[in-house]
């Protein structure tokens, strides 16, 4: 099989996964919504924001040391493996570590992120801490689960085995966490629908996933306990860690700032917008999964061109899927938001259009970060990250106090931009290489022409019930964006594909 099948193969069981992971987030968040009520979706918010920090000092950056090290070490198995037992030994120490600190230190990080509470009333705040401290502690429980579980899931991502890794991560533990929360909401109360499903849904993923350690990689929990540290390994991932431990940082410093800055509740009215618009990334996510590998090992080879190749037909890939979502979200915020309750659709909509447009920027041109990691500029990375998180801290600083929770998304948006910019400039010079292919252009007018066709019908489409609406602008915008993509007329790779899968186009296509 040729790497554009293998890359469309997994990243469409990839992509299948991680759509399916962000709609039952989603579903959770709006769930949580009209459950538990906006001020409970601002604590999940913020408790979850500080417990993926400590999950990426937990890993130590060995995820991606994995990524990189065993596909080193393809021709000596038993130097792979004890990589992989060195790997997981390292960080499922450092989680259990981490654990106990955050639960130590959780009284005083809910005091930290709390902000003014729901009205400004101290009584308020104190109550509001609590409930944060308590949700900090039980979700701090699931870190040695959840550190296991991405881990095993590199291990089978490093040998293009990216299935169990998204059926554990994607599927199996956002749709434990959405139904033991409505089981817990209507057996034992909103506290315990609050407190305990993230955690049991983190062993429930582990448990899953666990066998396939030993199948696929041969590594088994003996050789874990025997490991001994990988000093080069290390070595490696250690940067990684500073540079995944800011990016976690960004990716919740909007949330985490506006908890200190305004209130829990603001926190909630936000998260819905942040999350929605964080399904466009899921996209670049499942791509980015299956390239990782391949541009490490055509970097080992110095297949430079490939890897430019590589960029331009996943990036294309990437705008061509992303476009119609986008489109949606930025026509119709109203109804978007809407499905969580009317105070979102009025309290969100600008919010959802500024954290759009940044994650569709984050979408189209996050590979560069990809492409930079596994080609050894490492240093390089941590420099651009150091970079942002100061340039996000000051923007938040900045905008928070005047705008809200539509600062935190217009910093959001400024700092993609400059990101992206940065990205490729340094790709282009260290590299040689570019994401804009020729057939770049063909997506793009299939998406200004259906967002035009959409916009068109905007007025009405308000007029009629949300869920109603919501789904014909979509229709609408996917049946004829795909409509224009077919009278454009697909490239050979994409064709090569979709003939693969669904032969009974060939004839449609060869008109």
């Amino acid at each position: 099989m040729n790497r554009n099948a293998v890359i469309a193969d997994q990243a469409g069981f990839s992509f299948a996964g991680y759509l399916f992971g962000q709609v039952a987030r989603f579903g959770y968040n709006l769930v949580v919504a009209r459950l538990l009520g906006v001020e409970a979706l601002g604590v999940y918010a913020l408790a979850i924001a500080i417990i993926q920090i400590a999950e990426v000092i937990a890993l130590a950056g060995l995820d991606s040391a994995i990524l990189r090290f065993v596909n080193l070490y393809s021709n000596d198995a038993l130097r792979q493996k004890m990589a992989i037992a060195s790997a997981l030994k390292t960080a499922l120490m450092l989680s259990f570590f981490v654990m106990l600190v955050l639960m130590l230190f959780s009284g005083d990080l809910a005091s930290l992120l709390n902000g003014r509470g729901f009205d400004g009333t101290m009584n308020d705040r104190v109550n509001d801490s609590r409930l944060l401290q308590l949700t900090l502690c039980c979700y701090a429980a699931a870190i040695p689960f959840n550190v296991a579980t991405v881990l095993f899931g590199h291990v089978t991502q490093s040998v293009k085995q990216l299935k169990p890794k998204i059926i554990a991560t994607q599927i199996l533990s956002p749709l434990l966490l959405l139904l033991l929360t409505i089981l817990f909401r209507y057996t034992a109360g909103a506290d315990a629908a609050l407190f305990f499903p993230f955690a049991l849904a983190g062993i429930g993923a582990f448990l899953w996933i666990r066998p396939s350690l030993a199948r696929i990689s041969g590594v088994l929990p003996a050789d874990i306990l025997h490991a001994c540290t990988d000093k080069a390994m290390l070595a490696y991932a250690l940067p990684f860690m500073v540079v995944s431990l800011l990016s976690m940082m960004s990716h919740w410093l909007d949330v985490m700032m506006l908890g200190m800055l305004t209130d829990t509740a603001t926190v909630g009215l936000y998260h819905p917008a942040a999350r929605t618009a964080g399904l466009i990334r899921s996209v670049l996510l499942a791509f980015a999964g299956i390239a990782a590998p391949m541009i490490a090992d055509l970097h080992a080879q110095h297949q430079t061109a490939e890897i430019g190749r590589i960029y331009k037909m996943v990036t294309r890939w990437i705008v061509v899927v992303v476009l119609p979502p986008a489109i949606l979200f930025i026509a119709l915020p109203e109804q978007v938001l809407a499905v969580f309750g009317a105070r979102f659709a009025t309290g969100g909509t600008i919010a959802l259009l500024l954290l759009t447009a940044a994650s569709f920027l984050q979408a189209c041109f996050g590979l560069s970060s990809t492409v930079l990691a596994m080609t050894g500029y490492a240093r390089l990375s941590l420099f651009n990250a150091l970079g942002a998180l100061a340039l996000q801290v000051v923007l938040n600083l900045l905008l928070i106090p005047r705008m809200g929770l539509n600062g935190a998304a217009l910093a959001t948006l400024m700092l993609f931009a400059l990101l992206s910019t940065l990205r490729l400039v340094e790709i282009r010079h260290l590299l040689k290489i570019h994401p804009f292919g020729k057939a770049l252009w063909k997506p793009v007018v299939a998406g200004l022409l259906s967002a035009l066709l959409l916009l068109a019908a905007r007025e009405w489409l308000l007029t009629i019930p949300t869920f109603a609406g919501l789904t014909a602008g979509a229709l609408l915008v996917v049946c004829s964006y795909v409509f224009i993509l077919l009278v454009l007329k697909l490239e050979e790779d994409e064709r090569e594909i979709i003939l693969k899968y669904l032969p009974f186009f060939d004839k449609e296509l060869k008109r």
